[in-house]
């Protein structure tokens, strides 16, 4: 039997092999550059918010994640964030989420394609 994972962030398997790594979409990483550019220059860059979706699981970077918005909730207290994720640390990242002070909300799993992304 061959396991086929999609990610090297989830569990190890004998003998599995990573069929499809996920990256960064260099449309995202422009979008970046582009909103803190307004944000130098004083424009409110973010408007609804952000929402980070991925297994709850901490090695997809949930820790990594709220450790950065820790790290600058001064800079960021205006900002709203969503979480969207079910896995079995599900309940960890909701109570370290809730510990920022920031609005961080915790939500069920939804797909990338959700019209609740695109509206």
């Amino acid at each position: 039997m061959q396991v086929i994972r999609l990610s090297a962030a989830t569990q190890e398997y004998i003998e599995s092999i990573i069929c499809n790594v996920h990256g960064v979409n260099p449309k995202f990483l422009e979008i970046g550059e582009k909103k803190r550019e307004q944000q130098q220059k004083g424009v409110k860059a973010f408007t609804k918010g952000a929402y980070f979706i991925g297994k709850m699981v901490w090695s997809k970077g949930y820790k990594e994640l709220l450790q950065l918005l820790k790290d600058h909730q001064k800079e960021l207290s205006a900002l709203e964030i969503d979480l969207f994720g079910s896995g079995e640390d599900s309940d960890e990242v909701h109570k370290a989420a809730k510990k920022l002070q920031l609005t961080v909300r915790v939500n069920p799993a939804r797909d990338h394609a959700d019209a609740l992304f695109h509206e």
